[in-house]
């Protein structure tokens, strides 16, 4: 059972006792599973896994996208061995490419 589980267990068993939550707890509730969802990253399938994919990433008001390969990359035509080397095209410097497309 996981953190999100346990807690709305919890706060139902809490409101039956001593009834309805305060807003602000509520809200403040809801933002720790929010924040524990984005943590939360066992149940994600690593996009560079799977052949097909398109890597979506805004700069600098331009829309660049990726396709990954099953080895390497695709980008403006173009094979790359890495996602670091496109980063480092589109930026103009050295980028984690990782980073770069938020994986």
């Amino acid at each position: 059972m996981n953190v999100q589980v346990k807690t709305l267990i919890q706060i139902e068993k809490w409101e039956q006792k001593y009834g309805k939550l305060p807003v602000n707890i509520e809200l403040r509730i809801e933002d720790l599973i929010l924040k524990c969802k984005k943590e939360d990253k066992s149940n994600i399938v690593n996009p560079l896994s799977t052949s097909g994919t398109m890597l979506i990433r805004e700069y600098q008001g331009k829309t660049y996208s990726v396709t990954v390969l099953d080895k390497g990359f695709s980008y403006n035509g173009e094979w790359y061995r890495s996602l670091s080397a496109i980063a480092n095209e589109i930026t103009g410097g050295h980028c984690n490419g990782k980073r770069f497309f938020k994986i």
